[in-house]
């Protein structure tokens, strides 16, 4: 569970926590205290859509931009394999001329 998710589920619980308590220590008409919980039935639907917004406008900018760094990302070892493949050629090429040169030697001083 991450922060988002604790800061609602911590949110909610206050607010019923608070309306509860409410409820019980000014105890109104029954016609009014229905009224009551309706109207806050309604905050906390609006509460629970705009955080719920915001968790997925959050998690889509979070992927968005974990997919823009695995790019960049993906980029850099790309280039630095073709780099370190680039060097690899260049030993391997180095070594064979000598080799060829010490072998060439070799067949020159003994014919």
């Amino acid at each position: 569970m991450d922060k988002n998710q604790k800061f609602l589920i911590g949110t909610l619980s206050a607010l019923l926590a608070g309306v509860t308590i409410g409820l019980l220590v000014a105890p109104k008409k029954g016609k009014d205290t229905r009224k009551l919980i309706k109207n806050k039935a309604n905050d906390l639907g609006g509460t629970v859509k705009s955080k719920a917004s915001d968790l997925g406008g959050t998690a889509k900018d979070t992927y968005e931009k974990s997919l823009e760094e695995l790019s960049v990302l993906a980029d850099k070892l790309k280039e630095g394999f073709l780099k370190n493949v680039n060097v690899a050629k260049d030993k391997a090429g180095s070594v064979a001329d000598n080799v060829n040169e010490k072998v060439r030697g070799v067949v020159n001083h003994n014919a």
